[in-house]
């Protein structure tokens, strides 16, 4: 787990009960879209440079093919309500947490919120 010293959005892979990658950044650095401020990287590209880097060994190989196999999702800072909210494919909220405190994120503030696409294929 990374250090808590400010609140980050980004995206995030769960694997066997812990953030196993992650690109975050700090909320007040993120890319604003809309009324949000998210992170930096998109899944599919982030995938890539794990795979140049050799991270994606931490997987059986099944699944270092594609970055859907493994449940996954991305932290979103409201503008409007400075509120977070954790996108999610259907994980449980003792996951939820744990995102939740790698993102360095306050139970007050946050949200969880199912979105079809972080739903395993």
């Amino acid at each position: 787990m990374q250090s808590c010293e400010t609140p980050s959005v980004g995206i995030w892979w769960f694997y066997y009960d812990e953030v196993l990658f992650a690109d975050s950044v700090a909320a007040e650095n993120g890319l604003p879209y809309g009324e949000c401020i998210t992170g930096l990287s998109d899944h599919a590209d982030f995938w890539e440079q794990l795979f140049e880097k050799g991270e994606l060994n931490k997987l059986p190989l099944i699944l270092q093919s594609e970055y859907f196999y493994i449940p996954r999702g991305r932290v979103v800072f409201h503008k409007d309500t400075s509120r977070f909210t954790i996108l999610h494919g259907g994980l449980k909220k003792r996951e939820l947490n744990k995102i939740r405190k790698f993102f360095c994120l306050s139970k007050e503030l946050t949200d969880f919120d199912t979105d079809f696409h972080y739903k395993i294929i």
